[in-house]
């Protein structure tokens, strides 16, 4: 794991996430955005991934961000 975040290739693989319409393509994304955070900013991934649970996902992961880094992911500066 890394331990600095990248933001500009997660806030690219982000909105690469929220629009792709193929669930699978996005789980895949989801689980790149997750590789590349720190250990402190990884979310738990379960098993069974719905649509929903990858944009909540997204959003938990765009706050911790924002919490440590300023904007939001996607939020203008």
């Amino acid at each position: 794991m890394t331990n600095v975040i990248q933001l500009p290739i997660i806030t690219k693989l982000v909105d690469e996430c929220y629009n792709e319409s193929d669930i699978d393509k996005k789980v895949k994304i989801l689980y790149k955005i997750n590789s590349l955070l720190p250990m402190s900013y990884c979310i738990n991934i379960p098993s069974l991934i719905t649509d929903d649970y990858v944009d909540t996902a997204l959003y938990r992961i765009e706050k911790r961000i924002h919490r440590h880094h300023g904007p939001s992911i996607g939020e203008e500066q």
